[in-house]
């Protein structure tokens, strides 16, 4: 882990990334570039943007797991990182989506991120997670429903906030039953725009109190708003 709680003890809002590198994200988009090449230049832009927050910079921190690959499994591609120290990284896809496996190690994560803050007297926000994906999961049938649930519950209890972004192709029914918020498509592969809001919204969400309602920017410079 890249934290440090002692010489940075401001609260912090953990968000763990749970990214589709799935074998569809190699499609080419109109860009000429493929979709996962969009994402990781998405995740480029999110370093830029949480390095021109000076609130973001000290109080968001992240981790990331990757859906898919060779092995087909979901793996802590990075552990929990404050962003002062994030640095962005080229993802490679391949293999199928056991979305599933994502989310409940997604979960875990953000029980670690809160005992770590705890056990160091860092107060936090609610953390978030954030699911992005292309297809469909390719779990078995009852993993999902044990996943689907494990998030409601979270969700209900006030211990997570997940937003799900559907890329072009995404199964939005099945992205629509882990949580409580509709899916967003994303438009035209605008994964630059949507790490720029991520880093704002965060920016945003770290500075409120247990309980304050906040206000996040705009979604519709990155979403097709046409659904």
């Amino acid at each position: 882990m890249s934290t440090d709680y002692i010489n940075n003890p401001n609260q912090r809002t953990p968000c763990v990334l749970v990214l589709d590198m799935s074998a569809s994200m190699n499609e080419k988009t109109p860009t000429g570039r493929s979709r996962i090449q969009e994402l990781s230049a998405g995740l480029v832009a999110l370093e830029e943007a949480l390095n021109e927050d000076s609130t973001a910079l000290v109080r968001v921190q992240l981790a990331v797991v990757s859906v898919g690959g060779h092995r087909n499994q979901a793996e802590v591609m990075m552990d929990w990182t404050d962003a002062t120290h994030f640095q962005a990284f080229n993802l490679n896809a391949d293999g199928l989506t056991p979305l599933a496996l994502g989310l409940q190690l997604g979960l875990d994560l953000i029980e670690q991120a809160k005992q770590n803050l705890k056990a160091s007297g860092v107060s936090y926000t609610r953390p978030w997670m954030m699911v992005i994906s292309d297809g469909a999961p390719s779990d078995s049938q009852s993993d999902w429903e044990q996943a689907v649930l494990q998030c409601r519950s979270a969700e209900e209890e006030n211990k997570v906030e997940i937003f799900s972004i559907g890329v072009d192709g995404a199964d939005l029914k099945k992205m629509s039953e882990f949580s409580k918020r509709p899916p967003l498509v994303l438009a035209d592969m605008k994964f630059r725009e949507l790490f720029v809001w991520l880093s704002a919204s965060l920016s945003a969400a770290s500075r409120s109190r247990s309980g304050d309602q906040v206000s996040l920017p705009s979604t519709d410079p990155w979403r097709n708003v046409g659904l």
